[in-house]
């Protein structure tokens, strides 16, 4: 008999690249489940930014078809050994990665054979993603140890645990079933006599996606375990050696810290993302009906208004990489963002929204205190996307942001995205940031034009235009 523990992920750290981003989503172009190996006769190199491409004649049965090998960055390439004078028009040669979606007969590159049998590896260990890891053999709820053991709040030793691993779930027991809550998401995991194991999609972002497969038993009172790539992307060329680890914690602990602060609480300072968290999210929220004909008008990858160097709204912020700086002033919290040069303000002093306000990107944010967590609600908000996938984000959503600190001092903001109009159920973020006030706030450069000139070079900046929905900017 088959269980099913229904696990619930809060944020997930970067474990994939985020050098060179995709211009246009992997998860919209390729297939993360098809990874294929072709051999062939390189017709065309464009080794250039944004993205190398390489044409590839494959004989197919006696007829030569015509194959789009994309990879990173011409520096990303660089950093593996893949340069332009190792690979020319006429060579024989491998090349193996995931292959489009629909039939399309393109790849993005992973794993290149020279015409000379030299091997490059862009990502890592392909070997290791092609043997999957030996999973929990399910069992009843009745004969299983752990599943007794597992109900309640646990939470992740971030410095101690494999990047990639949540910072904090619940489980709960309901019968004869298992559930879990984490960023309101169900994610299935099987329930053995004494371990369990679990299956993650996420995708960083650059649009790179990854399915992590999580093994876990309680030892002396912690939850332990390893995690294994069982298809997509990553930077860890050893998987053997990662590992994750919980220990048990209770919901106010979790919620408040150890609720000996003075309200309201110092979150002045500069603040780093926590070691091992970085900007990675789960690949499918939920969308209502409503919500799915809205996304079906975005063409992945192109309306994320971070590709042209425009704000993203509350919530992408944290997805995205960067230090923040919080400063305090009388009447409100101004929230500084090193990525994209964002400014935030959370006001004290105002009693409610101002219907009246025109929409923007980031809204109206009001503030108040609840014990020592800061409570911010965002309204007004212009319709926006929440991924580089382009999940659409409608002009009547809120958001309410929770921000305390934890028993080390660290900050925790988490942030709920409500909006009826297009998800089903509301899409929780979290993250946790360390105090680095011996760090500058360094801005990211941004230059819009690459995002157009990618659009030139594969020829579509017309079709960009023609078929930009009404969120897209107008054509100059």
């Amino acid at each position: 008999m088959r269980q099913l523990v229904y696990i619930v992920f809060l944020s997930v750290s970067c474990m994939l690249p985020t050098t060179g981003q995709a211009h246009h989503s992997f998860a919209a172009e390729y297939d993360i489940d098809n990874y294929i190996t072709l051999q062939g006769t390189i017709s065309e190199v464009r080794f250039r930014n944004p993205h190398v491409q390489i044409l590839l004649d494959v004989d197919d049965n006696g007829e030569v078809t015509r194959w789009n090998v994309a990879g990173q960055s011409v520096a990303a390439l660089r950093r593996r050994g893949i340069v332009a004078d190792i690979i020319a028009i006429g060579d024989e040669v491998t090349f193996s990665g995931h292959a489009g979606r629909d039939g399309a007969r393109k790849l993005y590159l992973d794993v290149l054979v020279t015409a000379a049998g030299v091997r490059y590896s862009v990502f890592g260990d392909d070997t290791k993603r092609a043997a999957a890891a030996v999973a929990t053999e399910a069992v009843s709820l009745a004969d299983s140890s752990i599943a007794t053991a597992l109900p309640g709040h646990w939470a992740f030793d971030v410095d101690k645990t494999l990047p990639g691993a949540p910072l904090h779930l619940e489980f709960v027991a309901d019968g004869d079933e298992l559930h879990a809550i984490f960023d309101n998401e169900l994610i299935d995991a099987v329930v053995g006599e004494d371990s369990f194991t679990m299956v993650l999609e996420r995708e960083n972002l650059a649009g790179f996606p990854a399915k992590l497969q999580l093994n876990g038993k309680i030892v002396d009172g912690s939850i332990v375990g390893t995690v294994d790539m069982i298809a997509g992307y990553t930077n860890f060329p050893n998987l053997d050696a990662k590992t994750f680890s919980a220990v048990r914690t209770s919901s106010e602990e979790w919620q408040a810290g150890s609720g000996e602060q003075m309200s309201p609480v110092d979150f002045t300072g500069v603040w780093s993302r926590k070691i091992g968290l970085g900007p990675i999210g789960r690949t499918n929220p939920h969308l209502n009906e409503t919500g799915k004909a809205r996304h079906s008008e975005y063409q992945k990858g192109l309306y994320d208004p971070t590709l042209r160097c425009k704000p993203a709204g509350p919530m992408r912020k944290y997805a995205q990489p960067g230090n923040i700086e919080i400063l305090a002033t009388t009447n409100r919290l101004t929230m500084l963002y090193a990525n994209s040069s964002a400014i935030r303000r959370f006001w004290f002093d105002r009693e409610q929204h101002n219907p009246d306000r025109p929409h923007d990107v980031m809204g109206e944010s009001l503030a108040t205190w609840d014990g020592s967590t800061l409570v911010i609600e965002t309204r007004s908000l212009a319709e926006a996307v929440l991924t580089h996938n382009a999940e659409p984000i409608s002009d009547e959503a809120r958001v309410v942001e929770r921000i305390w600190l934890d028993d080390s001092g660290d900050l925790i903001m988490e942030a709920t995205l409500h909006d009826p109009k297009y998800y089903a159920r509301p899409v929780v973020r979290r993250v946790q940031m360390k105090r680095s006030d011996d760090q500058d706030m360094i801005y990211s450069p941004c230059d819009p034009d690459s995002f157009y000139r990618s659009l030139q070079l594969d020829d579509a900046l017309e079709s960009y235009y023609e078929h930009q929905p009404e969120t897209a900017p107008a054509k100059k």
